[in-house]
């Protein structure tokens, strides 16, 4: 069954629009349409609202310099979602919605994605977390983030990464993408391919709080294979029309960003939204004006 949000959803803190979209209902006369696809860290698990995600900041960026522009931008992650979910959400759901540019953020997912179970697609847990977000309302971020993820393990023992069929899962990784960007291609769609920021990526200073989880989560051993993803995030320029990598947007800040190894806090989310709205506005002010 595919991944995707119930739609209809609406709590204090959090709203699915009428097509299963987090935030309002989609605009009828946009003139350009964004859709920033990836798993919970589009979707804004721990995000005190729909306004504070990483697409709700983008949106608000895009408002205050091109308030004539009427460019909307759409939450489409969905928890738990990586490259093969996604690749499928995208050719038979997006391309529904006249989407002008996909922007997908990803690579943690991926990286931790059983390769076993590859292609195979789970869509329990997202109604799971919307229930446990209307049932908590509201939860400390990171104690939603512990309970959803089940993280059962106490806070003295480590959770050693998987570095299991790592080659196989970056080339599927790679191959998701690369077939998404050329069929979007073919349908005159525009696609960003966004390598997302991980605890342990470029050279921030972690917190006392981020090092605990550095050191509980195996970050050290994570970060070394996610350095794979970003050896072939080149590679996708021939098919994709752009591509970003995140891993260092943390470095000039010192105070906690992350709840654990991927997940980041409302102030996180509006560092990258601010990293992704100054690449894509380059990129659209050419767009718009063809």
């Amino acid at each position: 069954m595919p991944l995707r949000l119930e739609p209809n959803q609406n709590f204090e803190t959090l709203n699915v629009n009428s097509d299963g979209f987090r935030g309002p209902e989609l605009q009828e006369n946009s003139k350009y349409r964004i859709f920033i696809v990836g798993g919970s860290t589009v979707f804004g698990v721990g995000a005190t609202s729909d306004n504070h995600t990483i697409p709700g900041y983008i949106q608000q960026f895009f408002d205050k310099q091109f308030p004539d522009e009427d460019i909307e931008i759409i939450n489409a992650g969905i928890p738990k979602a990586y490259s093969s979910t996604e690749a499928e959400f995208i050719k038979n759901s997006l391309v529904n919605y006249n989407p002008d540019l996909i922007v997908i953020y990803d690579g943690w997912n991926d990286l931790n994605h059983s390769y076993k179970q590859f292609e195979s697609i789970d869509s329990s847990p997202t109604d799971e977390l919307i229930r446990m977000i209307n049932r908590s309302d509201y939860l400390t971020p990171k104690v939603l983030i512990q309970q959803y993820f089940n993280y059962q393990r106490t806070s003295t023992d480590i959770m050693d990464f998987d570095s299991s069929y790592i080659s196989e899962k970056v080339n599927l990784w790679k191959n998701n993408l690369e077939e998404t960007c050329k069929n979007s291609e073919v349908q005159n769609l525009k696609t960003v391919i966004i390598l997302q920021p991980l605890l342990g990526t470029g050279n921030k200073i972690l917190s006392e709080e981020e090092m605990h989880y550095h050191e509980h989560y195996d970050s050290k051993t994570m970060i070394k294979y996610y350095e794979s993803y970003a050896e072939n995030l080149n590679d996708l320029i021939n098919s994709c029309n752009k591509t970003i990598d995140l891993r260092d947007v943390f470095d000039p800040y010192e105070q906690t960003v992350y709840y654990d190894a991927g997940h980041i806090s409302d102030f996180g989310n509006k560092i990258v939204a601010s990293e992704i709205y100054n690449h894509l506005s380059i990129f659209l002010k050419n767009e718009i004006s063809k």
